[in-house]
């Protein structure tokens, strides 16, 4: 899943590391602050992992999605 997420500092991209990072069905492959452009592997839905991003304190909007390669 890619996400547009507004991170305005390094805090904030701290911040979306650390919400990603705590959930365990969740895996960061990119984080691009000067894009603001997040890329995440996942089992979960897409809401949810909107909704982890949106509590780091940034909004966020899914971008696209794509399939597995397996």
């Amino acid at each position: 899943l890619e996400f547009a997420v507004q991170m305005s500092c390094h805090g904030c991209a701290d911040s979306v590391r650390a919400a990603l990072e705590a959930a365990p069905d969740v895996k960061l492959l990119e984080l691009r602050p000067q894009e603001q452009s997040v890329l995440v592997e996942t089992t979960a839905a897409a809401e949810r992992v909107r909704e982890l991003l949106e509590n780091s304190g940034c909004r966020a909007v899914l971008k696209g999605m794509g399939g597995s390669s397996d």
